[in-house]
């Protein structure tokens, strides 16, 4: 049997993800709210991949603006979209969802919780499960409207389940379309794994000069010196403390084992991913304040890591001081704009009301 699955938006991760499982032999469908994101592919009913790991055309069944034909009859649902666009996209679903439909947040910075409230906000009843993993499936990047190259894909995908009652059924159905998934505790363990917000705001905070200037700018390459590495471990070992004071258990995918190959342990992506990342040399680009770098890692994933901090009463002055500066630039206080516990309503719950949520749902 053919297995279906719709792909949300038109960019780097969605187009990476709709390519890699239509060449597997997928039926994809492809759905953006912005129609010029996907007119060149609809010309064609391809997308053209490139890179070391696949290469060649990946027929796309599907391409429309019509999200109820997208999502009619397919069991996943996958969004790489970035999380500040998780509650318009909740929005567009509602009318169109059905029992037993699985979302795939790859990351979700704890969107598996927003989605599902706003949509018993809105209304919609529907027995749904949204999960949400670490990191992106794919490292990679468009070469233009038809092309994409896929230079990294996922080893390891530790997956939370938001409610994590139906964790079992939700990870297998992900599993049939990224078999490197595994499911983790709950959502907000999925969420405190997300690499993004321990990568990007040392990278940014830290090299405000240089992306200032208005000229492409390798941030993983250049600017990821010996000592914002430092930084960067730093803060993935505050992000440790966090998951432990909640219970959490290993593996907590320590980002040594990105950066420090020799290290018994495989991260999220394959040993050689970070030589790879950086000899493909797609991530010239020029770099500012509004990339989803800030808008997602620093105002939605890095505020609510702080917030959640606070929550568990563990001490993270890298962190709070990324957050602080940060904002300073950007011209706001992220604690008071970002996505915090207290923003999504959950900061004076008791653990064990929080943990009840968790398995339980809303």
């Amino acid at each position: 049997m053919v297995k279906r699955v719709a792909v949300l938006g038109g960019g780097n991760g969605s187009f990476a993800a709709a390519a890699d499982l239509a060449l597997q032999g997928c039926e994809v469908r492809m759905w953006s709210k912005f129609p010029d994101e996907l007119k060149d592919i609809k010309q064609t009913g391809t997308i053209r991949v490139s890179g070391p790991l696949i290469q060649g055309e990946a027929p796309v069944a599907l391409i429309t603006d019509d999200i109820d034909e997208a999502v009619r009859d397919v069991e996943v649902i996958v969004s790489v979209l970035p999380a500040f666009t998780q509650v318009p996209i909740a929005e567009s679903l509602a009318p169109h969802l059905r029992d037993g439909q699985v979302i795939f947040l790859a990351p979700g910075t704890f969107g598996s919780y927003l989605m599902h409230r706003r949509l018993r906000e809105i209304g919609c009843r529907k027995e749904i499960a949204i999960a949400e993993t670490g990191t992106n499936p794919y490292l990679t990047r468009k070469i233009d409207s038809r092309e994409v190259r896929i230079v990294v894909r996922a080893c390891h995908l530790p997956t939370g389940v938001f409610p994590a009652k139906k964790t079992e059924e939700t990870v297998s159905k992900i599993h049939a379309f990224f078999p490197s998934v595994h499911a983790v505790e709950d959502g907000l363990s999925g969420a405190l794994m997300n690499a993004g917000p321990v990568i990007h705001p040392p990278l940014i905070v830290l090299n405000t000069g240089p992306i200032e200037r208005p000229a492409p700018y390798d941030i993983h390459n250049e600017g990821t010196t010996p000592g914002i590495r430092k930084v960067i471990s730093l803060l993935d070992l505050e992000r440790i403390r966090v998951r432990e004071a909640l219970g959490y258990k290993p593996n907590h995918y320590p980002l040594e084992d990105y950066y420090d190959e020799t290290r018994p342990n495989e991260w999220m992506y394959p040993r050689d991913s970070k030589r790879l990342l950086m000899a493909s040399r797609l991530w010239q680009e020029e770099i500012g304040y509004t990339h989803r770098y800030v808008t997602e890692d620093i105002a939605c994933g890095l505020a609510f890591l702080v917030s959640v901090a606070d929550y568990a009463g563990v001490a993270v002055p890298v962190a709070r001081s990324l957050l602080t500066i940060a904002g300073v630039v950007a011209g706001t206080d992220f604690m008071e704009t970002g996505r915090t516990l207290t923003s999504l309503g959950l900061s004076k719950l008791s653990l064990a009301e929080l943990k009840r949520l968790l398995i339980e749902g809303e």
